[in-house]
């Protein structure tokens, strides 16, 4: 659309949706998030990158290499810097040298006009999710607030993603100039008290603190106050006074002469244009820029940002004066999300091959540790809090523990599968776990220290006084590197299954299509047990998986409130990327005491537990996130599906065009009837391979693969095989999607080649294998297509 036709080239940051993110871009999109939710945000629009492409079309190009912007890419050696450098210089030239249309300066005019402001700062993005990390690369852009300043503003942003530092880092990245998506987010720019960044950790914040306005942290100008937070206590651990020798505030004229030189950082604006001025001060020095108050202040603000946004790693804040309010005022400014680095060296640790283990068992989860065992016998003893560096030992991974997991560095079993929901959660977490040693729990002592070997399966004590190893799973090394590489999507899409609220934040780098498999019974233990809020009463606290007392009357709200906040924050990661949500499936707990009865129907607590996810589902609906589709685990005939439509359809979703509802194939029986669910309202399905392996074979899936001495493959077992590719068959002969969400894949990669062959809709592995995973696909999609092509010939 022509700009002139529309204003969808801008967006206030109050007036952003859900379904907005790609085209505000992240920035804009994690702000307005943060101002819907009550925080202190000035004020702003963006600019996307609509009038971005269309300015670049406006222009007669004076180099034959720019002729064919914004069509073709540009060409330069990499190895040549002065050439780069010059191709850099002459397109922000005819940047700054061509006019905006006039008709587009109205509309500009018409954006700033209602920010009443002296100057303005222009904060260049890109609205690419999910591609490489673009932090500290494009710096802001700063101006006095008239129209003619504005407007040679934003184009001084536009320069920004043509400096030769972004060239090169375009390329690098195999990013083509067209793909790119440039948006700029315009904000006032205020005098500031104080102003700085907040990073967030899991073991603890960091607050930078200067004088003044940001600049003189930003250009490494000034070594900021440090202090460093405690964030399960807020308490301050760590304080250090920096050096905060200039001060950079707001010109009160265009004529105000500055003391200290400032850097010239902006093309095509000399440092005496910009509106501010830098100082150098000595009496402030020997103070702390923040006051006690204002310092708990922005900590309490730091736990309520992570409270709404989870995925924030960092913030920058700044405390300004107004007329209006005698005290300063905190805002918040530019925020971040995680970027993963690649670590340059493995986990340091003593030779696993030099030495025979001690105990020999499955691996189920991989990466190494040392610490403490701590013995469990049985659920009845599970302590609140596990001692630091603890190595759980336990008999089997059930429910009962998983809260602990992540509490503890490793875990050691007697009992226990590949497919074990235990197994599945560790290795979500990163915790390496072996299982299947006999006796574990009586051959290892609480208090013995011992070194977990979760890649060969390998148990061993150590001396008392060995350190602990420094360093990651083998795991997270390889998700680090996965960050750091490019990838091209694949015909096949490729999803992830999730369990965990804590995960949720490392799917913002992750080149995947969605979420194909959440298993809301796993987070639900997670984010009942160890709520950021107090618990319900003491009954529910000690047995978190008791579901029959969340739906009393005066539960059901913290429930729905619990399990609604990890959604939230997970549909705004995935933006319009779709999240399946599958129903709770509560089959394993069932057998405690205290839990609904097995039965061969749905009772009507478990009707009624399922009214409240239904609940949750509508709430987020009318939130306006609406990718989330339900899932419906182990339904054995069409007669049951009936049942839980009836309830889908009274609850208001199906008002929803975009609601769908699929099912778990892992009951065989669904092989006979899919034509016939089809008719019922089934809308998609999702092949469970951990369930229908056990249903199939008749054996429990916590001991699939329970031992090294298990020969038995049952994942490549050509029965396994034949009904999956018989699923795919049914389901796209009544059109309708079928994608597959066990463990098969990952365990048995050569399997993608056949799902993929079949018309597997998608693909959806766990977290630890995405990136083994979609180079298994890459690799069978060139295969097919290389076999079709030499049968052409």
């Amino acid at each position: 659309m022509n700009l002139a036709e529309g204003v969808d080239n801008f967006y206030w940051l109050d007036e952003i949706q859900p379904s907005d993110r790609e085209v505000v871009g992240e920035q804009a999109f994690y702000l307005s998030h943060l101002l819907r939710q009550g925080h202190p945000i000035l004020p702003g629009f963006v600019v996307t990158a609509q009038l971005f492409w269309e300015f670049l079309q406006t222009i007669d190009w004076l180099e034959p290499l720019f002729v064919d912007l914004p069509q073709s890419s540009l060409y330069f050696d990499v190895n040549q810097p002065r050439q780069l450098q010059a191709i850099a210089q002459h397109l922000c030239q005819q940047l700054i040298d061509t006019p905006l249309p006039e008709s587009w300066v109205q509309q500009i005019q018409a954006y700033i006009n209602p920010l009443n402001t002296p100057a303005l700062i222009f904060y260049p993005s890109l609205s690419i999710p999910h591609q490489s990390p673009i932090s500290g690369l494009l710096e802001s852009v700063i101006c006095w607030g008239d129209a003619e300043a504005a407007l040679l503003g934003l184009k001084q942003a536009y320069c920004e993603f043509f400096r030769a530092r972004s060239l090169l880092y375009w390329q690098r990245c195999g990013l083509r100039l067209q793909d790119l998506q440039p948006t700029v987010l315009v904000q006032p720019l205020q005098s500031a008290i104080a102003s700085g960044l907040v990073q967030i950790q899991p073991d603890a914040w960091e607050i930078h603190s200067t004088w003044g306005l940001e600049f003189s942290l930003l250009w490494g100008e000034n070594y900021p106050d440090l202090y460093r937070i405690e964030p399960q206590t807020a308490r301050i651990e760590y304080q250090h006074l920096g050096s905060k020798t200039i001060v950079y505030d707001l010109k009160s004229s265009p004529q105000q002469p500055t003391q200290y030189p400032i850097p010239q950082k902006q093309f095509g604006t000399g440092v005496t244009q910009l509106p501010i001025y830098a100082t150098l001060v000595s009496e402030q020095q020997p103070e702390f820029s923040l006051t006690p108050k204002q310092l708990q202040q922005l900590i309490e603000r730091t736990q309520q940002v992570i409270n709404d946004l989870p995925v924030i790693t960092q913030f920058h804040w700044g405390l300004f004066q107004s007329s209006q309010n005698p005290e300063p005022q905190l805002y918040l400014a530019g925020v971040g999300s995680p970027e993963i680095r690649l670590l340059s060296h493995p986990l340091n640790s003593e030779s696993t091959s030099e030495r025979q283990p001690r105990f020999q068992g499955l691996a189920v989860a991989s990466g190494q540790c040392n610490g403490t065992a701590y013995i469990l016998t049985t659920p009845d003893s599970i302590p609140s809090q596990l001692p630091d560096n603890t190595v759980l030992v336990v008999p089997t991974i059930t429910w009962d523990y998983l809260p602990l997991l992540r509490q503890c560095v490793g875990i050691v079993a007697e009992q226990g599968g590949m497919t074990s929901h235990g197994a599945i959660v560790a290795r979500e977490l990163g915790i390496p776990a072996v299982c299947g040693i006999v006796n574990a729990t009586v051959q290892i002592k609480t208090g013995e220290s011992v070194f977990v070997d979760g890649k060969r399966g390998e148990v061993y004590f150590m001396e008392q006084d060995h350190s602990v190893n420094e360093g990651l799973s083998e795991q997270s090394l390889q998700q680090q590197h996965f960050f750091e590489t490019h990838f091209i999507p694949n015909a096949t899409p490729l999803m992830v299954n999730i369990s965990q609220s804590s995960s949720i934040h490392r799917l913002h780098s992750l080149p995947i299509d969605g979420v194909g498999l959440l298993r809301s019974e796993l987070m639900a233990i997670e984010v009942l047990e160890f709520p950021q809020h107090s618990p319900v009463s003491e009954g529910i606290r000690s047995k978190f998986y008791n579901y029959s007392r969340w739906i009393e009357p005066e539960h059901q709200p913290a429930f729905i409130q619990r399990m609604v906040e990890p959604l939230n924050q997970l549909a705004i990661i995935l933006s319009s990327r779709p999240l399946y949500y599958r129903a709770l499936d509560l089959r394993e707990s069932g057998k405690e005491e205290g839990n609904f009865p097995v039965s061969n129907s749905p009772s009507l607590e478990r009707l009624a537990l399922f009214d409240l996810e239904l609940k949750i589902l509508l709430q987020l609906y009318e939130s306006g996130y609406q990718n989330i589709y339900l899932i419906l685990p182990f339904i054995r005939c069409v007669e049951e599906f009936l049942i839980y439509r009836y309830r889908i359809e009274s609850s208001g979703l199906s008002h929803y065009p975009q609601f769908q509802v699929w099912i778990m194939a892992e009951v065989p029986s669904l092989l006979f009837s899919l034509p016939d669910y089809v008719k019922a309202g089934v809308q998609g399905i999702s092949i469970g391979t951990n369930d229908l392996t056990q249903l199939l074979f008749g054996i429990d899936r916590n001991q699939i693969h329970s031992s090294p001495d298990n020969q038995i493959e049952y994942e490549r077992h050509p029965a396994l095989k034949k009904a999956i590719k018989q699923f795919i068959k049914k389901a796209r002969k009544a059109k309708i999607p079928c994608s597959i969400c066990g463990d098969a894949p990952a365990l048995y990669p050569e399997l993608i080649e056949d799902l993929v062959r079949w018309g597997i809709t998608s693909i959806s592995v766990n977290l630890d294998v995405v990136e083994s995973t979609h180079t298994a696909i890459t690799k069978s999609e060139k295969r097919i297509l290389l076999k079709a092509a030499r049968q052409q010939i």
